[in-house]
């Protein structure tokens, strides 16, 4: 049997071009999502068999260019210089080539074989553009493909091409198409005669010469780092070279560069594309358009669609929820009848039982919905025009528009809440936005808050509640600001044309982000079932509350018993009043509202509100953080807490003399 030869693919492209799509029609199945090694950004990868070749095929994250600015970069220049990747297959969207044709140029100065993949050409055909992609194939000498991913279109012929270049030996981009002016040219040149110079010394730096000398010029900091250890003078030569370029032309290097990229992208954009007559007539979308992003209507539609997603979201997995939580009472006494009341029962039924039905019908049945409908807007369009109307209030707190949609989720469930929060782009966004996302009081939450604080307080009590969460949300978002040693990034979102949601492409991609959950963030979940029902079976549940008894009573002035309750509520913080109920009505035979006083209960809800959330978000913010981010977070939202509910309670005795 003749054995199957490997190629191994990159796909790299601007956010939103259609690059996941192509990823998913190729590799169906056949892939996995983690994290990159010692990073917390996302990884796709995936496998398919095709002609007798097997493909071994890395989405690369969606970036703009091949700088240090994000986390994303840098890793996915490492991984294309680094990794044995035999072909790039660069994605851009037909329908704005200037923007990702500056990627591409960057791509091409890393001297690796290429495939250019020019998507969406349905809605390049629709605004009457047309691109000469075989004007496009003389300038670049790369293969370029027409591509229309949603509908599989041209995926194929990728590959058709990829085993033409394999066997015929993989091509070398044309680098001579973007010369730059005289003068920057001659300084790009003096760099790479002196880089080339100590070609020993560099060998580990695998960088190719001209892709070097730009990036020292740009001042490119990891670049800057490795080639001081070995060569500082070329940093002293760039030094130089880069005073007299922007003495010269009266701006900064970056802009310089830039310019010069960008002059040349003009004209390829002028020898291969003719743009048609433009529609005055505006079309549905434009239409819509307007409306997303209106200065007073906008606002209303995204209240009407985030909460209309709230409310589809949380019915849904209520129901579902609901039917789940009657099966498993259904088969408890079945259970026990046929096994016995014994410490293996309780262990399997109430323990592991437990915490997988806990997982799938208080997490899964919300997760799932919340997936679908983030595609849809995603897919739609919609999604960026939401962060956009948000993004100034965003800022307040330290992040940009697209963490709302995470924030919002969370006023539900804080385990989407903190698994949306991948949708932002630098590690420092999705850190902060899922610090803050955890601290938003969820549908549990809510029932503590109204079934004890409004129903034997009074409503005004659960809205103050709420007024010093949200008061919370927006200190430590600043205080995260402050503390952050990387700076705050700008909403940088691609607004495409809105367009009709594709069904495979969306159910393809809620199941590959749902899945995560259900091979990772289950395990534990059933775990820690079984852990805390022996904690329950032979008392050690005790010794806590008695050990917390000075921070319980002492310092917060609540009952002895709700130190375990507290314990509970790690679980599902609701947990917290069901247990209050079951002490004060089922065994002590009073009302709760006798067993507890209102200062109690008003702490006691405070506290459960900023404690850390349940243990499937705690799995799942590690999951998307990492531990030490995670215990992080966990200290101060309980130190927090614990501060607060202290204050309240010492400060109320000291208004009321005790009373």
């Amino acid at each position: 049997m003749t054995e199957r030869k490997i190629i191994n693919i990159a796909l790299a492209g601007n956010a939103n071009v259609g690059k996941s799509v192509i990823f998913n029609q190729l590799t169906g199945m056949n892939q996995c999502i983690g994290n990159w090694p010692g990073k917390t950004v996302e990884k796709c990868e995936g496998k398919l068999t095709f002609l007798n070749y097997n493909f071994n095929i890395v989405d690369l994250p969606g970036i703009y260019s091949l700088s240090t600015y994000s986390i994303e970069e840098i890793i996915s220049r490492e991984f294309l210089i680094g990794e044995k990747v035999d072909l790039i297959v660069n994605v851009i969207d037909g329908t704005n080539l200037e923007r990702n044709l500056f990627f591409t140029v960057q791509l091409i100065g890393l001297n690796l074989p290429m495939i250019l993949a020019v998507n969406q050409l349905d809605l390049v055909r629709k605004r009457k553009i047309k691109i000469n992609l075989d004007k496009l194939e003389k300038i670049f000498k790369i293969p370029v493909i027409p591509v229309i991913a949603v509908h599989g279109r041209g995926v194929h012929e990728l590959l058709e091409k990829t085993i033409e270049m394999f066997e015929n030996e993989f091509q070398i981009p044309n680098e001579d198409f973007f010369k730059f002016g005289k003068e920057v040219e001659t300084g790009i040149q003096k760099l790479i005669d002196e880089i080339n110079n100590y070609t020993d010394e560099l060998k580990d730096i695998k960088y190719p010469s001209r892709f070097l000398a730009i990036k020292i010029l740009e001042k490119d900091d990891e670049l800057i780092g490795k080639i001081k250890r070995f060569k500082p003078e070329i940093i002293d030569i760039a030094a130089e070279i880069r005073e007299e370029l922007e003495e010269l032309h009266g701006e900064d290097i970056n802009t310089i560069i830039s310019a010069e990229i960008y002059n040349r992208i003009h004209e390829i954009i002028n020898q291969s594309v003719v743009y048609g007559e433009k529609q005055t007539k505006a079309t549905w979308a434009d239409k819509l358009d307007h409306l997303t992003t209106h200065s007073i209507f906008g606002y209303v539609l995204l209240f009407i669609i985030l909460f209309g997603s709230y409310w589809v979201v949380f019915t849904v997995g209520d129901i579902v929820g609901g039917w789940l939580d009657e099966i498993y009472e259904f088969f408890t006494p079945i259970v026990f009848n046929i096994f016995g009341d014994n410490i293996g029962t309780n262990i399997f039924w109430n323990g592991a039982m437990a915490g997988l039905f806990g997982g799938v019908g208080g997490v899964l049945v919300y997760v799932i919905p919340f997936f679908i409908i983030i595609e849809i807007l995603q897919d739609s369009g919609y999604l960026p025009r939401a962060a956009f109307m948000m993004d100034k209030f965003m800022h307040q707190v330290g992040v940009h528009g697209k963490a709302i949609i995470p924030l919002i989720l969370g006023l539900g469930c804080n385990v989407p809440g903190c698994t949306a929060c991948r949708i932002m782009e630098t590690e420092r966004e999705k850190k902060i936005t899922a610090f803050l996302t955890t601290l938003v009081p969820c549908a549990a939450v809510m029932a503590v808050i109204m079934g004890l604080v409004a129903k034997h307080l009074g409503f005004i009590y659960a809205i103050i509640l709420y007024g010093i969460d949200f008061a919370v949300i927006i200190l430590f978002g600043k205080l995260a600001t402050k503390f952050s040693h990387e700076p705050q990034t700008e909403l940088i979102m691609e607004m495409h044309e809105f367009r009709k949601p594709n069904t495979s492409v969306i159910l393809k991609q809620t199941w590959f982000r749902s899945k995560e959950f259900v091979y990772k963030a289950m395990p534990l979940i059933i775990i820690i079932g079984m852990l805390m029902e022996i904690m329950l079976m032979f008392n050690l549940l005790e010794p806590i509350n008695i050990f917390l008894q000075p921070i319980t009573v002492l310092w917060l002035g609540l009952p002895v018993i709700t130190g375990i309750f507290l314990i509970y509520g790690i679980l599902r913080k609701e947990l917290t009043l069901v247990l209050l109920e079951i002490l004060a009505v089922d065994i002590l035979g009073i009302a709760l509202s006798e067993f507890m006083t209102p200062i109690q209960m008003f702490v006691f809800a405070l506290i459960t509100m900023l404690y850390i959330p349940c243990a499937a978000t705690i799995i799942v913010l590690r999951n998307e953080t990492g531990w030490k981010f995670t215990l992080k977070v966990t200290f101060i939202e309980v130190g927090f807490a614990l501060l607060l509910g202290g204050i309240v309670n010492w400060g109320y005795i000291f208004i009321t003399g005790g009373g």
